[in-house]
């Protein structure tokens, strides 16, 4: 178990996504100047996507390598490859524009087009995952109580490194998540959450509720929420910075 969550607290949406952005940013040029290749697992979720498209308009002005970046997804729907519905597909359609990827660090999930089912798609990733931790994984805390495509129930509290899911009660119906162990295995997560939808569900994963995903998050080195106004307002302040 790694340490205590830490929350962020920003005035709104659009601020967080903008730290967010620029946090991101700094940490992996702080790993890359320490000589690693960081690897990074992306949420397809929409917060996520305007984090990434914050971190896309800054990038290139950075001191970051793009070609030491590795990629990866906490989820994915199990569609062909090129399905519009893909994660992947939206994330490398912002980044590819502004940063030079190395295409052999770039892993998406594995598509329907190359497995019969979301079942093997997931045991195929999880023999790729095997011998990689991840430096930080990026999710958001969606309004079904999902985090990277695992929802509340039992099926979302699995210790399988990656799950297979044939019955998502939101999005698309067969989905390939990373599992608990994988996440938890990360030296970061970083959860965005925003809008006073989600503001009960914010607080009892602080609180350690037994049914979500998102209370059991707790990486090897530091786990941080960042949180809009109206997602933290049931959070005591102790619990938040600004």
């Amino acid at each position: 178990m790694g340490p205590s969550p830490r929350a962020w607290r920003y005035p709104d949406r659009d601020e967080m996504v903008d730290q967010a952005a620029d946090c991101l940013l700094q940490r992996l040029i702080e790993f890359q100047g320490s000589g690693t290749t960081p690897e990074l697992a992306l949420s397809g979720d929409p917060l996520a996507q305007l984090v990434l498209a914050a971190f896309a308009t800054r990038a290139p002005a950075s001191g970051i390598d793009p070609a030491r970046l590795g990629l990866w997804w906490t989820d994915d729907a199990f569609v062909p490859s090129h399905g519009r519905e893909r994660h992947s597909l939206k994330a490398l359609s912002v980044l590819g524009g502004a940063l030079q990827l190395d295409p052999a660090r770039v892993h998406p999930v594995p598509a329907a087009d190359a497995y019969a089912d979301p079942e093997a798609a997931a045991h195929a990733y999880a023999v790729e995952l095997a011998q990689v931790t991840m430096d930080i994984c990026l999710l958001e805390l969606g309004p079904l109580g999902q985090v990277a495509g695992l929802f509340p129930g039992p099926r979302g509290l699995t210790g399988e490194p990656v799950v297979g899911i044939t019955d998502a009660p939101a999005g698309q119906a067969e989905r390939v998540s990373l599992g608990l162990t994988t996440l938890n295995a990360a030296r970061e997560i970083w959860v965005l959450a925003a809008g006073p939808q989600v503001a009960g569900l914010v607080a009892a994963s602080f609180a350690g509720a037994p049914n979500l995903p998102s209370a059991r998050l707790a990486a090897r080195e530091r786990t941080w929420w960042f949180l809009d106004e109206a997602a933290a307002e049931l959070l005591p302040f102790h619990a938040c910075q600004l």
